[in-house]
């Protein structure tokens, strides 16, 4: 089956090409593990994809196709990084909390909680650190792809079933994470549960979890409103959960002027994907407030007594 699709890929690839060449839409794919409903998906298309599509027609370059293969329809969680290395797609959004095995080091900002609510100033410093660090794109250059750009997530905090204020407070108790934030948890004494996000609503409901931690926009995304009426402003702060690669040998060979155009668009793309998901954070929160989720925040006093509580990253 593999093979299949691998020379499907590759036949693609071929036909796009040709098509270019006379004139016709370029054929551009791109895949990820989400849900066609994710935020990230929508942040993608808006500021990746449509402003490729609008530089290209503001220079009479040319135009593009975009094929997207996501919710599993082509590679699922942790699958993204190798379809794109097999020719199976030309972009991958990579979800890099589930590709830790090959990507060991691109989870970096889920080890520090307590950060900054900034998703700009985040996503910046991480994109920063892949343009200048030596040997953090090593792995993505193994797989045959180029790092492109970062997408920085909205804030991290708590939605649970009853009110959330201080360590104390799930300490023994089950808390549903999805990414790698289960050190959070731990740290003051709560019980980690680590799940897919669509099964999260179920395990509120049936009482086998108390809360979930989790950005502002997934607990919209999900409707958890539903099962947990008490939201925490923690501040654990924005992460960075996916980054953007491009197959290599695919970038060489797009026509001089759209390979400018996607690379000046990668540039850009951390600020702008940034900012539009720290607004679509701020918009959830309203909207559960909306909703009559009763709402609470940690103290400054009572972050400081978290982050105090927590293990060293370096002893890990």
């Amino acid at each position: 089956m593999l093979k299949k699709l691998l020379l499907a890929g590759l036949g693609l690839s071929v036909l796009s090409l040709s098509s270019a060449q006379a004139g016709e839409a370029l054929h551009l794919s791109v895949t990820s593990g989400l849900p066609v409903n994710h935020v990230a998906l929508k942040i993608f298309r808006s500021r990746f994809q449509d402003e490729i599509t609008r530089r290209l027609g503001a220079e009479n370059a040319g135009s593009v196709v975009w094929d997207e293969t996501h919710a599993g329809t082509l590679s699922h969680f942790g699958g993204s990084l190798e379809a794109v290395e097999d020719d199976l797609s030309t972009f991958a959004i990579i979800s890099v909390s589930h590709e830790t095995k090959r990507l060991p080091l691109q989870d970096m900002t889920f080890h520090a909680p307590f950060t900054t609510e900034n998703c700009a100033l985040m996503g910046e410093a991480y994109h920063a650190i892949h343009r200048h660090l030596r040997g953090m794109t090593g792995q993505i250059t193994a797989a045959h792809q180029t790092y492109l750009s970062a997408m920085a997530s909205d804030d991290y905090n708590f939605i649970s079933t009853q009110k959330i204020c201080n360590t104390a407070d799930i300490g023994g108790m089950a808390i549903g994470v999805v990414d790698p934030v289960s050190s959070w948890v731990t740290g003051a004494e709560g019980q980690p549960v680590r799940l897919q996000a669509d099964l999260l609503g179920a395990r509120l409901e049936a009482g086998t979890l108390i809360g979930a931690l989790l950005p502002n926009t997934e607990m919209r995304r999900l409707g958890l409103k539903k099962f947990a009426v008490h939201y925490t402003r923690a501040k654990f702060g924005a992460q960075v959960p996916f980054i953007i690669t491009v197959n290599t040998r695919a970038l060489k060979a797009l026509p001089d002027a759209l390979r400018s155009v996607v690379l000046e668009t990668a540039s850009g793309f951390v600020y702008t994907s940034a900012q539009d998901y720290c607004a679509a954070g701020i918009e959830a929160v309203d909207i559960l407030k909306s909703q009559g989720v009763l709402t609470a925040k940690l103290l400054k006093s009572r972050r400081f007594q978290w982050a105090d509580a927590l293990g060293p990253v370096a002893q890990k």
